[in-house]
């Protein structure tokens, strides 16, 4: 099997305001000792999100949308430690304008755009299509809890699928 073209998840990661979002939520989490918001993080996300729509036979989203959302849902997160609310409606406002550099076309651009704002909902019914549901789950499932240095203070641990093992 021949890998699908990533080009345009390429360019997105040599964007140069891409890299600064990143940058910055690496400043606001650098004496924190808890789940980072980082390219790691975020490119666990994307893989997780893309196994998870092959998984429910999904094939009509591809690789690149699957990656594009699970690479931006983050990247508004400094805006929230500066107190300016919610990171996923900051990180959909911000994910356009890249995705748009990037080559997304339009229909692609809104419904990556989309998942990431809804991805922090948790009521089934809130997640308006499979990318959506995917990259809310691929959020969830990225953290490796149960061998995590700050897991007796963390305050979200009963909520985390990965508490006690691996399950992706």
């Amino acid at each position: 099997m021949i890998a699908q073209d990533m080009d345009r998840i390429n360019r997105l990661l040599g964007d140069a305001d891409y890299r600064r979002h990143l940058l910055k939520n690496r400043a606001f989490e650098e004496s924190r000792p808890f789940c980072h918001h980082n390219f790691e993080h975020s490119l666990a996300v994307a893989r997780l999100t893309y196994l998870l729509l092959l998984e429910e036979g999904c094939r009509f989203i591809s690789k690149e949308i699957a990656y594009g959302a699970g690479l931006l849902h983050d990247i508004g997160r400094w805006k929230e430690y500066r107190g300016e609310g919610d990171h996923a409606a900051h990180s959909a406002a911000l994910a356009g304008a890249l995705l748009e550099r990037a080559g997304f076309a339009a229909p692609e651009r809104e419904l990556i755009v989309k998942a990431i704002a809804q991805h922090r909902r948790q009521t089934p019914g809130e997640h308006r299509s499979p990318l959506s549901r995917a990259l809310y789950r691929a959020d969830a499932l990225s953290r490796t809890c149960f061998s995590c240095h700050a897991r007796e203070d963390c305050r979200g641990l009963a909520q985390r699928p990965h508490r006690e093992k691996l399950l992706y």
